[in-house]
């Protein structure tokens, strides 16, 4: 038996036409084998009810009286929101705002450029005091006269001008 399946693959495969026939023969019969499969064991489906724009339910009280509740159709709240009072808020907020905007209109430019902090480089992209600003962009109040302006990152260290003042703020501790 073995000898005979031995002789009839070399006939198969001797010639490049005939095996070339066996192998496609070989997928078209694969291919309505598996549609027998999937004919026969159709894949599971679920139909959805059609949408109702406002849910009803009813809720047992204790003393068995009936309560209709009646649902939003749009969520009131973000549910990816964070509670503020279940998780305080322990650092300052990194949303591009300056807080007290009225104190530092107030203090001079020297004052302005000591509260800055430089926190983070990456790129042409610097973080001060929270938040994220790009090469041209305004450092701090908007409303001053001479506003204090990024023009330069580079390594740990950049670069704020007010007209022909420049400041240099560092990640880096002072050297001394």
């Amino acid at each position: 038996m073995h000898s005979k399946l031995k002789r009839t693959w070399h006939k198969i495969t001797a010639d490049k036409r005939r095996f070339g026939l066996f192998c496609t023969l070989l997928f078209v019969g694969l291919l309505l084998w598996a549609r027998i499969i999937v004919i026969a064991r159709p894949a599971r489906t679920a139909i959805a009810e059609p949408y109702i724009e406002t849910a009803v339910a009813t809720i047992l009280s204790s003393d068995n009286k009936t309560t209709k509740v009646f649902l939003e159709s749009e969520p009131m709240k973000n549910p990816f929101s964070v509670d503020s009072e279940i998780f305080p808020l322990l650092t300052p907020s990194t949303d591009n705002t300056m807080p007290d905007g009225q104190k530092i209109e107030k203090m001079s430019e020297n004052d302005i450029v000591r509260s800055f902090r430089l926190e983070a480089v990456m790129g042409k992209l610097a973080m001060i005091n929270g938040q994220v600003v790009k090469i041209g962009d305004i450092v701090g109040s908007k409303t001053v006269q001479e506003p204090l302006r990024l023009i330069d990152v580079h390594g740990r260290t950049v670069i704020i001008s007010a007209g022909a003042r420049r400041y240099e703020l560092s990640i880096a501790p002072l050297r001394q």
